[in-house]
């Protein structure tokens, strides 16, 4: 793959799919802008105007254009009337219980899922909003669906040139779960149709963030956060485009994306079953927005411990928890409790508006083909297998929690040889806890083991390129005494699984890697974008997923004919500010 990759001549979701592995591939996150081509261009104020014309009660047009009979129309629409009072009357009498769940627990990812619904275990701990699908049908009350394929809001392929036609009946639950189905239908002499469903949240469970300092009598001060989290089993086959996301609810800045768009977890079929990707949206008007991306791919990561067998399983084969947790001027992303991604204020503003501490709403859909995913296979070839259909989004609940969870606070770069490098659990008020750390492979605990923080020496002396993705560090607490500290959500994933951070090695002066090591040799980059206090090497180096900044600079140069100061802005400014940016030269 060319230094180009997709992120210079098809910004396919105007997101950089890094790929992370955790093992994880990939860096911290991204920062971009999606200039002119194959943008994600659905995100914007004509999907707004799509929720508004085409909710939930558009079904009376659908189910009359697909009913033949005038009886059986009107038993579907006493059906669908039925089903309103219904919820209407489950939702208001669970708020009367504070929301009462059963247990979910997570099981090893490796075996098969186990439902075990059927054991009640009174509230679950800091939880303020959730749908745990409990019923026979999509609750109204919590949910709303989008119709159609965007032609009649003048958005055909929801912008993105996707195939798809959203219908609620490819919406149901049943067994404790929401099922989201593609479909396919074949017509002889036309190409293939698609239908699925998109549900949103929008007006019925909207969420912003709260003030985050908590003052304990110990003297610490804790961060409080919310954390938007869902549990799925995903489809897979290419083009297939699962995604759980938020979008603004009043668009208090503008139409999309000025005011802002947070992708929980996407996962498009051609890059395999175990990559995903968290990404915001922001900036100025499309297709001059900006975003913030990183991808990751879950494997079986390569520990210092053999007791950490933590199998992760394909995604599409078990089911993962995928989170965000949102604080004022600040977002991090999760999955399986593993952080492998941050954005903050300071990353946005001044040059743009920080605008994800509004209400966002909820969107679960399956769309299928588009400038990002591709479009569906129909036969084996050298792009892959053929998709099969039907495809199935599988979802076991969708959770806000509100409370103080703990993390691993640390360094996620690290150097191939580091020493001392501290990680350490933080924001966590309790105290006789014991704690098993486990490292990469090629690093050791040089002190610490047991307690809340540890030493951590890297030695990578045999790297085969300048950047692996592949490590996480992870901890968990061996026992909490006191059993009340147990009601916070942050405690008990603590003790049950654990929490990760991913961390990614980088040679950049060729100390571990022989093709650094040239590089060095012939005295790194022969340019600086003309700033040579900011644009250092150690900056040329930096990694934007396969390739450095230096690489895709060169790249623009020498195969696309810029000269060196219109390449440096490109990389600098419009593609990749997030790491590239001290190369801009118009950086003030």
């Amino acid at each position: 793959m060319s230094p180009n990759s997709q992120h210079i001549d098809s910004y396919q979701h105007c997101s950089e799919h890094e790929t992370l592995k955790l093992n994880i591939e990939d860096d911290d996150s991204e920062t971009g802008a999606g200039i002119g081509v194959n943008n994600r261009h659905r995100r914007n104020s004509d999907e707004e105007q799509a929720y508004n014309e085409n909710n939930s009660f558009s079904l009376f047009e659908l189910v009359k254009q697909r009913t033949k009979s005038r009886a059986t129309l009107l038993l579907l629409l006493g059906t669908v009337i039925l089903s309103l009072g219904i919820g209407w009357f489950a939702s208001d009498w669970f708020s009367s219980k504070h929301r009462s769940h059963h247990s979910k627990e997570q099981v090893d990812a490796s075996a098969e899922y186990i439902d075990d619904h059927a054991t009640p275990v009174g509230s679950i701990p800091d939880l303020i909003w959730s749908d745990e699908f409990e019923g026979d049908a999509v609750d109204l009350t919590k949910w709303s669906f989008v119709n159609g394929n965007g032609c009649d809001v003048g958005l055909c392929g929801w912008g993105n040139n996707e195939l798809e036609w959203y219908t609620p009946s490819n919406a149901h639950v049943n067994n404790g779960k929401l099922i989201i189905e593609t479909r396919k239908f074949i017509t002889a002499g036309s190409p293939p149709t698609y239908t699925s469903a998109k549900i949103i949240s929008r007006g019925k469970a909207d969420f912003g963030v709260v003030e985050t300092n908590v003052d304990k009598s110990s003297g610490n001060t804790l961060e409080r956060s919310r954390r938007f989290e869902s549990r799925l089993k995903l489809p897979w086959g290419v083009g297939i485009w699962p995604a759980f996301w938020m979008l603004p609810t009043d668009n208090t800045f503008g139409g999309w994306p000025k005011s802002g768009e947070i992708d929980i977890m996407e996962n498009i079929g051609k890059e395999g079953p175990n990559t995903v990707h968290g990404t915001v949206h922001y900036g100025l008007d499309w297709p001059q927005h900006q975003y913030s991306e990183s991808g990751i791919t879950m494997s079986m990561p390569k520990t210092s411990s053999p007791s950490y067998n933590r199998s992760f399983g394909n995604l599409n084969e078990t089911f993962h928890t995928y989170a965000v947790e949102r604080l004022p001027g600040l977002i991090r992303w999760y999955i399986d409790d593993i952080e492998y991604s941050s954005i903050t204020k300071a990353d946005i503003e001044p040059s743009y508006r920080w605008t994800f501490d509004e209400d966002f709403y909820f969107i679960f859909n399956l769309a299928v083909g588009g400038n990002w995913p591709g479009n569906p296979l129909e036969q084996d070839g050298l792009d892959g297998d053929a998709t099969v259909f039907p495809q199935v989004l599988e979802v076991d609940y969708v959770r806000v929690y509100e409370g103080i969870f703990p993390r691993i606070a640390g360094k996620s770069v690290v150097d191939c040889s580091e020493e001392n490098v501290v990680y350490e659990v933080v924001n966590i008020d309790a105290k006789d806890i014991s704690y098993n750390w486990v490292v990469p492979q090629n690093a050791t605990i040089k002190e610490g083991q047991g307690t809340s923080r540890i030493v951590v020496n890297f030695d990578f002396n045999t790297m085969e390129s300048n950047i692996i993705h592949n490590e996480v560090v992870h901890v968990q607490a061996n026992g909490i005494k006191d059993q009340t500290m147990l009601s916070s959500m942050g405690l008990a994933k603590l003790q049950e699984n654990g929490i990760g951070i991913r961390v990614k090695i980088v040679d950049f002066d060729g100390k571990c890697t022989p093709t650094s090591k040239m590089r060095t040799e012939l005295g790194g980059y022969n340019f600086d974008c003309g700033r040579p206090s900011t644009c250092t090497q150690y900056v040329l180096h930096r990694t934007t997923d396969e390739f450095t900044c230096g690489e895709r600079i060169e790249w623009l140069m020498n195969e696309m004919g810029m000269d060196e100061k219109e390449a440096c802005w490109k990389v600098g400014y419009e593609q990749f500010h997030g790491h590239c940016g001290p190369c801009n030269p118009l950086l003030e």
